[in-house]
């Protein structure tokens, strides 16, 4: 993931806009070590985010664990060295906070789907916390999931209220030959909510059909049928961890969520000390 210097400044400017008072008024001017633990098992992302902030606060880094991996509980998460790492301290700490807890719920996904369909994908969606997407998304890949869609300009997804300001289905269906021909490098998802819409759009030729809030019984009648005219299937709506499995054995190919970026936060210790 490519972090511009703006993003990198902007992250230490919203924590130390001036300076640190209480580090002012405790004179304190000798450089230090900084270290990070993590306190739970977890799978390691953002420390190429921090690294990059080390850099433009002139901190050496003297271990930094690789991104994507696993760890166990009181295992070192980075640790630098120089003469502001007061300043990255609270700043690295919240990103690996809630970067940690989205990678690592993501993988849990990962494990209790693909446990059930090693082919199964664990995609997530669009519903990104506000000026998170890089960090969230990063850490979404660290865990083993996939953006299901990262901005509306790379995909084509029709969902009800695109369909209601185009005209309704009627329209839609008689235009799907000519709108498909347009776009000839792109694959088409649509968006049902029951049996018999996801037939019409298995006999219309969609790519991929997209279900929403589907239960699990229904789901595995649409994804035999869609299957057998090699149409993928996607399940999405309130799927997470608890019900992850059931969804998997309908055998989707893609379950959509966006429960990782709500994922309770991890607990990471911060120790500075001089070196």
């Amino acid at each position: 993931m490519y972090y511009t210097f703006n993003e990198i400044d902007r992250l230490i400017n919203e924590d130390m806009p001036l300076f640190d008072l209480t580090k002012e008024l405790l004179d304190i001017k000798n450089p230090g070590k900084i270290t990070f633990f993590t306190r739970k098992d977890t799978i390691v992302t953002a420390n190429n985010l921090v690294e990059r902030l080390c850099q433009r606060l002139n901190l050496k880094i003297i271990f930094k664990e690789k991104d994507g991996s696993f760890i166990k509980a009181n295992s070192k998460l980075l640790e630098a060295e120089g003469g502001e790492v007061l300043i990255l301290w609270k700043v690295a700490q919240n990103i690996y906070e809630y970067a940690l807890s989205v990678s690592t719920y993501t993988n849990e996904m990962v494990k209790l789907a693909k446990n059930i369909n090693p082919h199964i994908e664990i995609l997530t969606t669009r519903k990104i916390i506000p000026f998170t997407k890089k960090i969230a998304l990063n850490a979404v890949m660290d865990g083993g999931g996939f953006p299901h869609r990262v901005t509306t300009t790379e995909t084509i997804l029709i969902f009800d209220n695109y369909i209601n300001l185009y005209g309704g289905w009627e329209n839609f269906y008689k235009d799907f030959k000519n709108l498909k021909h347009k776009s000839i490098e792109k694959k088409w998802v649509v968006e049902c909510e029951g049996i018999e819409h996801a037939k019409k759009l298995i006999d219309l030729g969609v790519d991929i059909l997209q279900l929403d809030k589907v239960n699990v019984e229904t789901t595995a009648k649409i994804v035999e049928i869609a299957h057998k005219k090699g149409i993928k299937v996607l399940s999405a709506g309130g799927i997470n961890k608890d019900n992850v499995e059931e969804y998997a054995k309908t055998k989707v190919d893609g379950i959509v969520t966006t429960a990782p970026y709500f994922a309770k936060g991890a607990d990471v210790k911060v120790v500075i000390e001089p070196f």
